[in-house]
């Protein structure tokens, strides 16, 4: 069987690295049904950071600028994010794709046409370059992005 590609947002990974059980069932879900999830280093990037961020706001820190004053207590979280995403391409369920030129070109195009941030539109612009139609997330802006459908399960 040929298994169909879904992007993973971060939103659902840092949902799993906080313990959100709709991101574990909505990945589980992909899996299960024969998708295999495919990401990039941006979703790596915005994983780390929103999990760093909401673990520091839950001991009390203030915000960026205190989190960044504090970095060394959150460093972990590095480790913990390569570690899960190693562990589900070595198991097969992802691949994790670069961004090339090409995808920044395209990514400034749906920048400008979908009103996205800069680093969803670079999840777009990988799909787009993927031909992936599906999307697991939490975010509703990609909702307004045509080619792109909310993976519901």
């Amino acid at each position: 069987m040929s298994r169909s590609e879904v992007f993973v947002d971060s939103s659902v990974f840092a949902g799993l690295h906080l313990g959100d059980p709709r991101a574990k069932a909505l990945v589980k879900k992909a899996i299960n049904k024969g998708h295999t999830l495919v990401t990039n280093p941006v979703v790596f990037s915005e994983t780390v950071y929103k999990v760093m961020f909401t673990l520091a706001i839950q001991d009390g820190l203030k915000g960026a600028y205190d989190l960044k004053k504090h970095l060394r207590d959150y460093t972990f979280v590095y480790g913990r994010v390569k570690t899960a995403l190693e562990e589900l391409s070595e198991a097969g369920f992802l691949k994790i794709v670069p961004i090339s030129e090409n995808t920044m070109k395209l990514a400034s195009q749906l920048g400008e046409d979908y009103e996205l941030l800069p680093n969803d539109s670079l999840l777009a612009a990988t799909c787009k370059e993927r031909e992936i139609d599906l999307i697991l997330t939490f975010d509703s802006d990609f909702k307004r992005i045509p080619f792109l459908k909310t993976f519901e399960g």
